[in-house]
Parts: C-alpha cells; sequence; structure tokens
C-alpha cells in the first residue's frame, strides 16, 4: 500500500475511533482538522540576517492538502472559519525552546490533535495579533470555497527598505519580502501587525511610545528577568481553526513558524 494512502487512513481510523469514544461517553463531538503547511522557510532566533527574520506559511483549504475543503460544505456540521497566528514574547531562548520542544511533543500526539493548540493557547498564553487597521479574527479568513493562500509576516522593520519594512502580505505565490501589491488591506490601508495587548503598540521595541518596551504582567509575554543585551525573542505558530453547529471551536494540529530575536539597540536613536 502506498505510504501517503496508509496515512490518511490510519488518521481517519484514529478520528473515526475518538468519535466513538466520545459518543459513547456523551462529550462534545470531535471533527479533525489539517493544519496549515510550511513553505520551506522557518525563522531562527539565532539567524545574524536580518532579511531573514520573517515567517511565511501556506494555509490548507484545498484538497490537493488535506481534507479542510469538506468543511466549506453547506451540509457540512463543521465550519473552516481559516487560518490564525499565534504568538508569545520572550526574554529568555532557552525558555522559549524549551516551551517550543514541549508542544513539538504534544503535535507528535495522535490521540488529540488539538493538545498542542490547546497548550499554546491556555496553557502557554500565546496570544493571537492585533492589528493597526481592521480586525480580523482568524487573520487568514476562510473564503466561500476552499483557497490555499501564501502568507508573509514581518513584525519588525529591518533597514530602511520597504522590502523588509514590516507588513502582512496574502498573496496565491510564495513571498520573502514585502510587496504592497500583495498588502493585507483594510479600507484602502495596508495592515500592520500589532501587540495583543494595544493596537498601537508594534514590535519595533524601543523606538517610541508606540513601540514601549514588553514588561512584567503584559499578556503576551514571558518575563523570566531583564532581556540579556537587550534582546528579546518572538515565538510563532499556525493553526486551522473551525466552529461547528454548537459553536465549539477546533483547532488542527500546530505548525511552527519560528522564532525571531528583536534587539532594543536596533531602534534607539
Amino acid at each position: 500500500m502506498n505510504s501517503s494512502v496508509f496515512h490518511r487512513q490510519l488518521k481517519y481510523w484514529v478520528a473515526f475511533a475518538f468519535l466513538l469514544l466520545l459518543e459513547a461517553c456523551g462529550l462534545d463531538s470531535f471533527y479533525y482538522l489539517d493544519p496549515p503547511v510550511t513553505d520551506g522557510h522557518i525563522s531562527y532566533y539565532t539567524t545574524e540576517d536580518g532579511i531573514l527574520r520573517y515567517f511565511s506559511f501556506v494555509t490548507n483549504e484545498e484538497s490537493s492538502l488535506g481534507d479542510n475543503d469538506q468543511y466549506f460544505s453547506s451540509s457540512s456540521e463543521l465550519v473552516f472559519l481559516g487560518t490564525e497566528v499565534y504568538y508569545k514574547i520572550y526574554t529568555s531562548y532557552s525558555t522559549m525552546v524549551n516551551v517550543e520542544n514541549a508542544i513539538d511533543s504534544l503535535n507528535s500526539s495522535s490521540s488529540n490533535y488539538a493538545a498542542a493548540a490547546e497548550s499554546l493557547i491556555e496553557s502557554r498564553g500565546y496570544k493571537p495579533l492585533k492589528f493597526s487597521h481592521g480586525s480580523f479574527s482568524p487573520l487568514v479568513e476562510a473564503g466561500s470555497s476552499p483557497n490555499n493562500r501564501h502568507v508573509y509576516i514581518r513584525l519588525n522593520d529591518y533597514g530602511s527598505e520597504t522590502d523588509y519594512s514590516k507588513g502582512i502580505c496574502i498573496s496565491n505565490h510564495p513571498m520573502d519580502k514585502y510587496s504592497l501589491s500583495d498588502a493585507l488591506m483594510h479600507n484602502g490601508n495596508p495592515v500592520l501587525p500589532r501587540r495583543y495587548i494595544n493596537a498601537n503598540y508594534g514590535f519595533n521595541f524601543g523606538q517610541d511610545d508606540n513601540n514601549p518596551l514588553p514588561k512584567s504582567g503584559d499578556a503576551d509575554v514571558n518575563y523570566s528577568g531583564s532581556p540579556s543585551g537587550g534582546i528579546w525573542y518572538v515565538d510563532m505558530y499556525a493553526v486551522s481553526v473551525g466552529r461547528d453547529t454548537s459553536y465549539s471551536t477546533s483547532y488542527s494540529k500546530v505548525l511552527f513558524l519560528g522564532s525571531t530575536k528583536i534587539s532594543e539597540s536596533d531602534y534607539q536613536n
């Protein structure tokens, strides 16, 4: 048997067995969602080349990548809402890496596909991005029909070139730099990523009042003491999201987008 066919059949059998268990226990329904997929780029906090400090992935909606297309049908009890992005700011890269390892372990589990997403959101306190204009929940909202899209996110400026300025782009083709023609727009304005705690707060940490340094107690920060050398770390994941007729939210496994470091010295005059 072809390995891809075997894994797909195994996925269905595991999901079916879990459905039977839930039904027997009288619990909420379980739905399997396929996660977003990588476009080949992962951001690493160790990367010294600022050009590469961006996040990117491909949404998973069309049948070519999985089975989420079935949740666009009017007869489906689960509605595919789209793809959400979650982040967390850290003062310690070792703490961040420990969390990444824990999430990866949960993501490898076949008994609960949503375990990693639930841990990120409920236990680890990862937050969705806010935006300079508009409100998008999830970030990449599903359209009327399945359509895989490439997503590009740069949290903070690198240099003075527009190609590497902060922004969010969504397109039908791969991207490795900012493009106004592909930028997420709201009422004619390009949408820029903002921190969860305040839609005015950006990620150019220490630049000005609209880019304050993260601090202990901020909901989007894991604060383990003052950051060494003024270096902060941002960790990011993407996840497919659906909602059933009882308004219960379902999550896919998570896609690790990577992490990036942000230096206070880059934005101080």
